[in-house]
C-alpha cells in the first residue's frame, strides 16, 4: 500500500491532504508487524512532525504490512514515522473515557461473550466484562470516574452503551432504563447513546426517547455479504429498514447516526446506499476503515480496497456525500476513520482522545 515515506509525502501533496491522514489510512488498513505478543493493542501515537498524539487501536501480527511497531516507535519500511506510548491490550474492558473525559463508553452487558460478526475482534479473544445489574451499574460508574481522577460525573456529557449481546429490543430497553437510572443516581442528565441493531421499532424508539436525551447509533456495517459477515440481528435488517428506523428516531427527537465499515462493499454500491442514510443522520456517522485482524480476514475485502488509491477515492466520494450537511468527523469518536486532520480541505482537530 505504501513503499516509502517519500511515496507517502508525494501522495499527500498530490491529494491535497495531510500526510498524517494518508499514513493513518494505510496503517489502519494494513495493521503492523510487531515483536509484541499481542493480537491487538490500544496506544497513543506521536506522529513525527505533529505536536500532539492521536489514539489508535491496531491489529498486530500482520507480516505483510509495510509498517512495524514495537513498544517505542512506529516505522514505515524501516524509517521511523512516530513514537509509541501508553500501550494496552485491546480487550473488552468495562469502560473507558473519550473526548477529554466528557464521554464514557460502557461495555455493561458482557460484550466479549457476543458470538458477533465475522470481522469483530471481540469474538477472537477472551476478556472480563460481566453483565451488570441495576445496582452494579451505579457503583461501576462511580468507580470509573474515580479511576480517572474525577470526583463525580458532572463532566460526563454522554454515556455510550457499546455491546453486541442484546438479542431482543425489550432486553435492550430494560438495560438502558437501568443505565439511565444509574446516571440519575449521580445527578447526571447527559445523553444516553446506544450502539446496536436491535432498537428499530416505533414502539421501542418511543420508549428510548422517554428515557431522556437519547442517541441511537445503528450498526449498519455493510450492504453486501450481510448474511455471511453479520450476526442474525444485524443481517436481518435491510438498508431500507435501517433508513426507516433512523427516520422514525429523528422524528422523535433522538440523535441519529450509524456505523459503517469502509472496504467491505464495492465503492459504487456503498455510495449509492449511503446516500439514503444522509438525510436521516444528525451527527457524522462512524465510517471505519476495515481492519483484518488475521490474514484469513483479508478475504472479505472488496476487490481494490487493498490499495491506497481505492481508500483515497472513497474518502473523496464520502466527503462529497456529507459536505453540505455541515456534519464533520471527530477522531475521538472513531479511531479507524478515513479522516483525522482534514475533511474536504477543512482542518480538523485530530488530537482529542
Amino acid at each position: 500500500m505504501l513503499d516509502s515515506v517519500a511515496q507517502l509525502n508525494r501522495v499527500a501533496d498530490r491529494e491535497g491532504i495531510p500526510n498524517a491522514d494518508v499514513l493513518l489510512i494505510a496503517l489502519n488498513s494494513c495493521g503492523a508487524r510487531s515483536p509484541l505478543t499481542k493480537p491487538r493493542m490500544r496506544f497513543r501515537l506521536h506522529l513525527d512532525g505533529y505536536p500532539d498524539p492521536v489514539y489508535l487501536i491496531l491489529s498486530l501480527g500482520r507480516d505483510g504490512s509495510p509498517f512495524e511497531i514495537d513498544s517505542e516507535e512506529l516505522r514505515l519500511h524501516g524509517q521511523r514515522v512516530g513514537r509509541v506510548a501508553g500501550i494496552e491490550d485491546d480487550d473488552a474492558v468495562l469502560g473507558y473515557w473519550r473526548n477529554d473525559g466528557r464521554v464514557l463508553t460502557l461495555n455493561s452487558n458482557a460484550r466479549s461473550q457476543c458470538v458477533g460478526c465475522t470481522f469483530c475482534p471481540n469474538t477472537l479473544e477472551g476478556a472480563s466484562d460481566p453483565a451488570l445489574d441495576r445496582h452494579q451499574l451505579s457503583s461501576s460508574l462511580q468507580a470509573l470516574a474515580a479511576q480517572s481522577g474525577m470526583a463525580d460525573l458532572s463532566r460526563m456529557e454522554t454515556l455510550t452503551v457499546c455491546t453486541g449481546c442484546f438479542l431482543y429490543e425489550d432486553l435492550a430497553l430494560e438495560h438502558l432504563s437501568h443505565v439511565r437510572a444509574a446516571m440519575n443516581d449521580h445527578g447526571n442528565l447527559g445523553t444516553l447513546q446506544f450502539l446496536s441493531s436491535v432498537l428499530t421499532t416505533q414502539e421501542g424508539l418511543r420508549a428510548a426517547a422517554e428515557l431522556g436525551p437519547f442517541h441511537l447509533t445503528l450498526t449498519a456495517e455493510c450492504f453486501t455479504q450481510r448474511r455471511d459477515l453479520l450476526k442474525g440481528s444485524k443481517a436481518s435488517l435491510s438498508p431500507d429498514q435501517m433508513v426507516t428506523a433512523l427516520a422514525h428516531a429523528r422524528e422523535l427527537g433522538i440523535t441519529t447516526d450509524f456505523t459503517y465499515i469502509v472496504g467491505l462493499d464495492p465503492m459504487e454500491t456503498a455510495i449509492e446506499a449511503l446516500a439514503d442514510f444522509v438525510p436521516v443522520t444528525s451527527t457524522f456517522p462512524r465510517l471505519q476503515i476495515y481492519q483484518a485482524h488475521t490474514p484469513l480476514m483479508d478475504v472479505h475485502r472488496t476487490p481494490g480496497s487493498e490499495t491506497l488509491e481505492w481508500h483515497l477515492e472513497m474518502r473523496h466520494r464520502l466527503e462529497r456525500l456529507f459536505l453540505r450537511t455541515g456534519l464533520r468527523p471527530q477522531w475521538w469518536e472513531n479511531y479507524r476513520s478515513p479522516w483525522c486532520f482534514s475533511f474536504a480541505g477543512e482542518p480538523l482537530d485530530g488530537t482529542k482522545v
